[in-house]
């Protein structure tokens, strides 16, 4: 009996052991994939508050220049400004627009592929407008000025459309 008892005792010895190592490594498993997907979040968290803010300054942007109108700066006064701060921006895009493209391949849905074309072309109208700009008269700035904004707004709505975390509706978001 005393063998047997021995036996049994190594047993439970063995298993409890081996289930402290499950446990552990269990436990390793799940702080590591809380870590991966807290990290992703605080990405994720860092792109949407960088895009909030570009919209924000963009929009502040826009703002001011309307309100330097009304006290009678004329936004044609400040054209080279304006039209720095449009370059600035059309550079940001052309660099999410070139991003985009990179990511068009063989497995991208038709659907995409035509979505990041429709950008294309439509960095091309902005760039027809921001051309125009440049033989601009005080007689016709506002105008050509507001066409360009039109543009620009419509690109940035489109890219935005595209992102990898856009939500459409509260969805997932398109990857």
């Amino acid at each position: 009996m005393r063998p047997m008892t021995w036996g049994l005792a190594a047993l439970v010895v063995a298993f409890t052991m081996a289930c402290e190592d499950r446990g552990r490594q269990d436990a390793a498993d799940r702080i590591e994939n809380a870590g991966d997907q807290a990290g992703e979040e605080i990405r994720q968290g860092a792109d949407d508050l960088g895009d909030a803010a570009g919209d924000a300054a963009d929009e502040v942007g826009e703002a001011a220049e309307d309100a330097a109108d009304e006290v009678g700066v004329t936004s044609y006064d400040r054209r080279d400004e304006f039209r720095r701060d449009v370059r600035e921006r059309l550079d940001r895009l052309d660099r999410e627009l070139a991003e985009l493209e990179r990511g068009i391949n063989e497995d991208a849905s038709e659907a995409r592929a035509k979505a990041v074309a429709e950008a294309r072309d439509a960095r091309t109208t902005v760039g027809r407008n921001f051309e125009r700009l440049t033989d601009a008269t005080a007689a016709n700035w506002n105008e050509l000025r507001d066409e360009l904004r039109e543009s620009l707004g419509s690109l940035e709505r489109q890219l935005r459309a595209l992102r990898p975390d856009a939500n459409p509706m509260g969805g997932a978001g398109a990857n």
